[in-house]
Parts: C-alpha cells; structure tokens; sequence
C-alpha cells in the first residue's frame, strides 16, 4: 500500500493569527476545509508560537488558548474524523525577547554582535522577535528537538512542515568556530565574502538534526522542507540552490513556493515567480515525489488579508497541477476569518477541478519533447520561457544529475548559455549529438566553446569581441529554416559576441551585421541610418553535423535578448530553431502565446493540460481563447480510441489524419485537460 502522502492531495495551509484563537471552531473549520475539496491541511503548531500546553521551557504558548480545552487535539479529531491528513506546522527561526534576554547566546548576531530584531516597528501590544541562531540551542538539542519529540508523541500528527529553514548571517563564536572548522580559515567580518555554501551549510546542519529527531520519535511522519530551485542572492551575499537530492536527504517531501508579489509592482514580479518552472525545477528525475507548490491568495505579504485578482489567481493555480505537482493554498486566517471571499471561492473552483483531473494524472509521467540543461540561472529561465510561449513541451536536467540516458529519451536538448563550463554536460551532450541526437547550444565564451568546438563546428581560432549596439541578425538563404513566417532579412541583436569560423561542412544560417553607428547618435540624423556593411561571414548561427546527430550552434546569448526585451522575434527565433532540430513536433497547439501546455503520458492515454494567462499581468478579467486546434501524432502500433475534454464542460471534435490526431477545443477559460485514448 501506498503512504498516504503518495495519494493524490489539495493542500489547505491556514496561517493562524493569535488573536483569532478564541473564535476557532474545529468541527466547523474541519467541515469547511472539505467543502473546499482539500483533503490536507497544515496548520501551526510549534516554534514561534505553541498551539497547545508545551511544557518545554523557552517554548512560547499562545497567549489566546483556551485553558479548559485542547484546541489542537480537537482539530487533529476533527480533521481525521473527515479523512483529512493533519500537516503541523514548526517555525524556529525567530522567538520573542524574554528567551532573548535569558538566553542570548542562542540568538543571531551582527558582525558588531547585535541581535537581529524582526517586526519591531509592528503596532500593537506585541513582544518583540529576534533572530535565533541555527547552530545554537533554540534550534536544536534546547528547544527545537523537545519541541518536535512533545507534539509528535501527544497528537497524531501525519506530516511535519518546517518553515523558513535557511539560516540567518550570524557572526557569534559558535558561528565563527565553526566556519574555521569547516573552511580552515576566520570568518571575515564582510559577509560578501563568506563561502557561499557556508549559510546553506548551516542550514543543512539544523535541518538535519531536526529530521532525526522526527524519525526516532515516529519514523513513519513525512518532513517537508522547503527547496529553492533557483539562484538565491541575500543582502550582501549569494547562495547556490541546493542539490534536490540533498534535500531529500533529510526531508521526505519538498515544496516550493511561486510567489505572484504584486504589491512589489507590475514591473517586479519575481522571475521565480512562474508555477510551471517551480515544478519542473523541483521534480525528481525518477519524478517520484512530486513536490508541492505553495500558491499565496494574496498580492503580497503586506496585503496578505485581501485576494490575488481572480482572473489572475486561477491560472496561477492551475498551473501547479498541470505540471504535475501538488497545489498547496496558503491563507492568512480560517475560513471564519478570510472576509474576502474571492479567495475562498477560487480555491474551492480550482480544487473541485483538480479533482476531475487526479484519477487520470495519478501514475503519469512527462513526456516532453525537450530537455533544458538548468542552472536556476536567468538565462535558462529565459529560454524556458520562449518554450513555453512556443508551446514547447520541456523538462528540466539539473546541472548536478547529468545523465546521458535520461538524455536519450528526449528528441532534443537545449544548452543555455554559460552552461558549458560543465564538464558532465560537455561530455554527455557530445555523446547524446554523436548516437543521433539533436543539440541546441548558445554559448558566449571563447574557452569553453574551444572545448567542444568539434561537436559545435567550429575552427580553433576564435575571440570575444566587445559588447554590441546597433547591430543586427542577418537571414542566410540557408536560415530560412530557423525564420519560417518571419517576413524581414534582419533581426535586432545587442551583446557580446563570439568571433568564430565554421569547419568545412557546417552551414552559416544567421550571421552578424555590425553596428551601423553608435548608440547615442543612432537617430542623430536620421538622414544617415543607412547601413554601412550590410553583411559579414561572421556566423551568429551554425548547423553542424556530428556522428549521427546535428548541432544548432548560437556564439552569442539569445537568452539574454529574450529576458530583457522579449521582443516576438526572439522567442519565434528559439521556436524555429527547436522546429528546425525536431522536423515536426509530437504536440503541435496553435493559439496565442499565452497558453500554457504540459503534456503527460500513463499507460494507454496521453495527458495534454492547457491553462490560459492570456491579458495584461496582473489579470483583470478572464479573456476566453476560442478555436485551439492540437494536433498530437499517435503512436507506433496504436490508434485513437477516444479523445475527451476533462474540465469546463466542452465538447471537442476531433480526426485521425495522417498519423495525427487533430483536435478543436472551441473554448478555453482557465485550465483544460484533454486525454487522448489509445488501443
């Protein structure tokens, strides 16, 4: 039998405010979470505040508690009565003064040994927080460890979640001894310089002996920890993401967050901010475990008590169980408390959705086209967001688990830029190109383009020129291939390039016209615009050759273009050079760029989900897309039984033609899962 977190799950995280303790109800708040469709929840429990009578010295208990009863043995009752998993909650990064001015040791300093306060400039009658230590007491062997052993003993907790993990910068000598244990050198009192392993060391370090501490207490209770798939940059530092699987080695289950903060601005919504790449970034490569993507209802932390706008919160949603992970709402109260009611009517839409779809999706696996070697660096975020704006299927290789075979199932890889410098990519996309496979490589840097310049096609002399403006794309007649429906000879380039020659046999397909003037005087006449060398053998693109496969070879960074400017022209660009490797894509959608397909396969069947963003960021209404058309080809040895739309109650028409087959989808709001049945 399976665990019961391996089943299929809607998450509900209530993040519970003290003062609202006194109106909770748990048969009530139980039954509303399963009118919801949720069959999980996570709730607090521990760390900053106890919700129930810890008897652990330092361990704060809510203040508003009832003294008669046990609140939380009467939800964890209520919940289970209603076959709903009961999360606990523990956060011990911060606690309030009085263990401060007891304990201060335990606590995170400054580099002029300060504490770190958190929320004192908050109104009202509130303790004050500080920062604690991760090496030190209160989150380990003094508080922490008590802590988990006591609740995990006294209630029949199912899972433990473990909020905010990462350590704070910290500069006290239990800190400092250790960093010269672990580097063999002092800490330098710059936190710029610090190792930038060394907080997520600490992490680990924490992390760990929490997990230990859960297992020897009830080694069957699942941990789930947060994973940050992508480069993290701090105040004065930047961290790596860590390895997945080191994360695994002391959690059983992960889960990302896909914040859409808009109270940042329309113009600062994070580049982590995309469902779609936080579950592929946070999938396994058995993709066992799917992780769990945690979606805020609000526009940010300080609007947390209002909603995301509904046309732009259900999409955001969808896009969690559409790419095969498990959506994870997080709220600011209880259903009592939630005054906008948007939200709650929204979760409940989107779950009685997921529902409809989890039967089909429980068991499926990915069956993308494309594999993007990735980093969590923003030029692989950039080129897996003009796959997705060209209704690319893809997946995600983590620089850390290369794997030629895992290479071998997809008809295509993608090596974004900087990329190179990996010695196992190196290796392994030379062999996936040599036994017949298709490559696409943007590199801008000389050294590691000399090391594979037989596999790219390139001769031994080559340089990086200098930063270029004014400069352009031109369209070989052998590149009319990689610019199909683009009806101009010329595409807008800026950046370094590399200057290389072409080996005998490797066809130049795009090549450089050089600035025509500099920037600042670029319409200064407008009377002398003209271009004065038109065209150049300098190759912006090759196609080469390599044992039985083929190579696509950019010496400048198109990711860099698409991430700044996203003009339609670079992401067509990238698009026509997948279709250009592929020949024809298995999953061919035509609609606007604003839809996003993932498409899974499970035995007999194949799992296309659509989910429409179509409008200006963030979304005020629901624009419908009407006549999608899909065309999937079938597979050897099979034949249609039966295509069907999932959800939004459309009828689809469909016919089997030339090995494909051809769908309509007259209509899409939100999200659509059409399954295509084989014999």
């Amino acid at each position: 039998m399976r665990k019961w977190y391996e089943e299929p799950l809607r998450v509900m995280q209530y993040n519970l405010q003290v003062a609202d303790t006194p109106g909770m109800d748990a048969a009530k708040i139980a039954r509303e979470t399963e009118e919801l469709a949720c069959n999980a929840v996570v709730m607090n429990v521990g760390g900053i505040y106890a919700w129930y009578p810890s008897e652990v010295p330092f361990h704060h208990v809510n203040e508003f508690l009832p003294k008669d009863r046990d609140l939380l043995e009467e939800l964890i009752t209520e919940f289970h009565k209603r076959n709903i998993r009961f999360i606990a909650r523990f956060d011990f990064s911060i606690t309030d003064d009085t263990t401060y001015l007891q304990k201060p040791q335990w606590f995170a300093r400054h580099a002029d040994k300060s504490p770190y306060f958190q929320g004192e400039k908050r109104m009202g009658n509130w303790s004050l927080f500080l920062s604690t230590c991760a090496l030190n007491g209160y989150r380990n062997e003094a508080v922490a460890l008590p802590v988990m052993r006591e609740a995990l003993t006294k209630y029949d907790i199912d899972g433990v979640f473990f909020n905010a993990p990462m350590a704070s910068p910290c500069h006290c000598e239990k800190c400092r001894a250790k960093y010269l244990e672990t580097y063999g050198t002092p800490m330098p009192e710059d936190e710029t310089s610090w190792d930038p392993q060394w907080l997520s060391d600490c992490t680990k370090y924490n992390i760990g002996n929490v997990y230990r501490a859960i297992k020897e207490t009830r080694e069957e209770v699942p941990m789930i920890l947060y994973y940050i798939p992508y480069s993290w940059k701090g105040i004065g530092f930047h961290i790596d993401r860590d390895s997945i699987y080191d994360r695994y080695q002391t959690a059983d289950l992960i889960c990302t967050e896909a914040q859409d903060v808009l109270s940042r601005g329309s113009e600062g919504i994070p580049r982590t901010a995309q469902p779609i790449l936080a579950m592929k970034a946070g999938m396994r490569d058995d993709e066992a475990f799917r992780p769990f993507g945690i979606i805020h209802s609000c526009p940010g932390m300080d609007w947390r008590h209002t909603g995301l706008p509904v046309a732009e919160y259900l999409p955001w949603m969808a896009q969690i169980p559409a790419s095969g992970g498990v959506l994870w709402h997080s709220v600011t109260g209880y259903p009592d408390t939630i005054h906008d009611k948007r939200i709650l009517q929204a979760i409940d839409q989107v779950d009685h959705m997921i529902a409809d779809t989890e039967a089909e999706m429980d068991g499926a696996k990915n069956c993308s086209e494309v594999l993007v070697c990735w980093d969590g660096d923003a030029k692989a975020y950039s080129l897996c967001d003009a796959l997705l704006k060209n209704h690319i299927t893809f997946d995600l290789m983590q620089d850390y688990s290369v794997s030629l075979e895992r290479m071998k199932g997809y008809r295509s890889v993608l090596v974004p830029d900087g990329l190179l410098k990996n010695k196992a990519i190196r290796e392994a996309a030379t062999a996936y190109a040599a036994e017949g496979g298709k490559v696409l490589v943007e590199n801008s840097d000389p050294d590691t383009t000399l090391l594979m310049r037989e596999v790219l096609g390139v001769r031994e002399d080559m340089s990086m020129g200098e930063y270029l403006t004014a400069s352009y794309m031109r369209i070989e007649d052998a590149g009319r291939c990689v610019t199909a429906d683009m009806e101009t000879d010329k595409l807008a380039l800026r950046g370094q390039v590399t200057y290389c020659h072409p080996v005998e046999g490797a066809e130049t397909l795009l090549t450089l016209i050089p600035p025509f003037a500099p920037v600042d005087v670029t319409g200064r006449p407008p009377e002398r615009a003209s271009i004065p060398v038109p065209k150049t053998d300098i190759p912006l693109l090759i196609r080469h050759r390599y044992g039985k496969g083929e190579v696509l070879f950019m010496p400048f960074c198109l990711s860099d273009l698409i991430g700044e400017y996203k003009l339609f022209d670079h992401y067509h660009l990238l698009g026509n050079m997948v279709d250009a490797l592929l020949g024809r894509r298995a999953l061919e959608v035509s609609g606007p760029s604003t839809i996003h397909v993932t498409a899974f396969c499970k035995e007999d069947r194949q799992l296309i989900h659509l989910v429409n963003e179509t409008g200006e960021r963030p979304l005020r209404e629901t624009v419908p897309v009407a006549g999608i058309r899909i065309s999937a080809a079938i597979p050897e040895g099979k034949s249609v039984k039966g295509v069907r739309a999932t959800l939004e109650g459309r009828e689809l028409t469909c016919e089997v033609k030339d090995g494909r087959v051809e769908i309509n989808l007259p209509r899409l709001d939100v999200w659509q899962m059409i399954v295509i049945e084989y014999t």
